[in-house]
């Protein structure tokens, strides 16, 4: 079933703009057609197209409105913005995959650095990307997607939220902050998921991946002590994007 987001939804909704031309011309909806609509506080409903004119489209809930549920153990993705436009793959395909925030990042070694000018214009097309991908593979949310930080402030700002991964073993007393590093030997990232799961944590996961290059040894001892696990893909070396996309394929596969 044709599924689209709304700002809110009523016994009668009112679809104009990019969402009405959507549905009409790329949907090819018609009077009478049912549709799934989601709003931005999480509800859900049926509806019936039941007019259309040149700008607007009318439906009315033909089912109850009802909740979505919101998990506490939320995935986050962190990742430093990678060079020309891969950071649009990288939202559509993590919106598939179920990502709950996205977190773009500057790093030491970060290449692209959109001017003031330039962040809203970003963060517009990726909220729609992630509105359309969301759409595309039925998802009950949209994923939020963060302002354009600085990585050392936004490890700054995150850190009372986060728990400790030692010996083994997991606190539960916050997040689980990892960092992909192709430098890592010893700590598998499937590895590292299987200890956190059977710990019966409920806090949410938070996957980091750096820009091309990777991480400066600066960035990796303030990632660390802040009390980042160091994980590692696997043996051949990843680009930045597809690390991005592997390392959250990982996480729902060993979560769900």
């Amino acid at each position: 079933m044709k599924r689209i987001f709304l700002d809110k939804l009523s016994e009668v909704v009112e679809i104009t703009g990019k969402d009405a031309n959507h549905l009409a011309n790329s949907l090819r909806a018609k009077k009478g057609d049912t549709i799934v609509a989601v709003d931005k506080f999480g509800n859900t409903a049926t509806l019936e197209l039941t007019n259309f004119n040149s700008e607007k489209i009318y439906a009315k809930c033909i089912s109850e409105i009802t909740k979505t549920e919101i998990l506490n153990k939320r995935v986050t993705l962190a990742d430093c913005l990678p060079k020309q436009n891969k950071f649009d793959t990288i939202v559509e395909k993590a919106t598939e995959l179920g990502v709950d925030k996205l977190q773009p990042l500057i790093s030491d070694r970060t290449i692209a650095r959109p001017g003031t000018f330039r962040v809203k214009s970003k963060l517009d097309r990726w909220n729609r990307l992630a509105k359309e991908a969301a759409e595309q593979c039925a998802r009950d949310t949209l994923p939020e997607i963060g302002n354009i930080k600085e990585i050392a402030d936004w490890l700054k700002e995150i850190s009372p939220t986060l728990g400790k991964f030692e010996n083994d073993k997991f606190n539960k007393q916050g997040a689980l902050l990892l960092f992909c590093n192709e430098r890592e030997t010893s700590e598998n990232l499937s590895e590292i998921l299987n200890a956190y799961k059977n710990c019966d944590c409920e806090k949410g996961i938070i996957i980091l991946i750096g820009p091309e290059g990777g991480f400066s040894e600066r960035e990796v001892r303030e990632i660390k002590n802040y009390g980042g696990v160091s994980v590692s893909l696997g043996k051949t070396i990843l680009k930045t994007d597809t690390a991005a996309i592997s390392a959250l394929a990982i996480v729902q596969y060993e979560l769900n």
